[in-house]
């Protein structure tokens, strides 16, 4: 049976964890309130239902006048 040889590989990036990942958890939940907030204001505009989860249960939600969730 041979030995294995050291391998000098470089480390691949999406193994590596720091400051950048958090970054990105943090601008995925900002993108993701802008989202909701463009999917409610669709929703006003075309009459149409949100459909939402709440508390493990789906949901149907007519869009409110003001613009807020109700």
């Amino acid at each position: 049976m041979t030995k294995p040889h050291a391998v000098n590989e470089p480390v691949p990036a999406y193994t590596t964890n720091g400051r950048d990942v958090q970054a990105d958890f943090k601008g995925a939940q900002v993108a993701i309130r802008r989202a909701a907030q463009r999917a409610r204001q669709v929703a006003q505009q075309t009459g149409t239902d949100l459909i939402v989860a709440r508390g493990g249960q789906i949901v149907r939600l007519p869009p409110s006048r003001d613009g807020s969730e109700q």
